[in-house]
């Protein structure tokens, strides 16, 4: 009966068996140990998210330099955070240097960067976004584009 109503309370629940200090323990063992492997799984995750958001500011500002050897101007680099090894750099360009049929090659150059540096725990893909009197960055950062880097 008090089977019953237990279930009655607290439906697909498991329920001690009986009140015995062995079982409370291993419940209790079992609770810290999962507690303490979250902390250390949320630590690691976090470690990991700065050192990629250092790396794709390392990658932007290689990127930056070789835009500017191509002759071209880069006004400011975007960084989107979609998960602790998923970034996207966005690099934005004068339109008039995006229309350039020159400018082509920088899409070489930015897919040679996202395949070398693509691993298990780190991906990147970079876009260009060309400018003029219309670009709004309220809309950049509404897109979730949260990190800005100002050349």
């Amino acid at each position: 009966m008090e089977c019953l109503e237990t279930a009655i309370k607290k439906p697909k629940t498991w329920i001690p068996t009986k009140d015995d200090a062995i079982s409370n323990q291993l419940i209790e063992a079992y609770q810290t140990g999962l507690k303490d492997g979250v902390e250390q799984q949320q630590k690691l995750v976090f470690s990991k998210l700065k050192e990629n958001i250092d790396k794709s500011g390392s990658l932007t500002l290689s990127l930056i330099d070789t835009i500017k050897k191509y002759g071209f101007t880069p006004l400011d680099a975007y960084l989107r955070v979609e998960s602790f090894d998923r970034f996207e750099i966005m690099i934005t360009v004068p339109e008039t240097d995006a229309l350039k049929d020159e400018f082509l090659e920088m899409y070489d150059v930015i897919s040679k960067i996202e395949i070398e540096n693509r691993n298990d725990l780190y991906d990147v893909f970079i876009s260009f976004c060309s400018t003029n009197d219309h670009f709004d960055e309220n809309i950049v950062s509404s897109d979730g584009y949260s990190l800005k880097m100002c050349i």
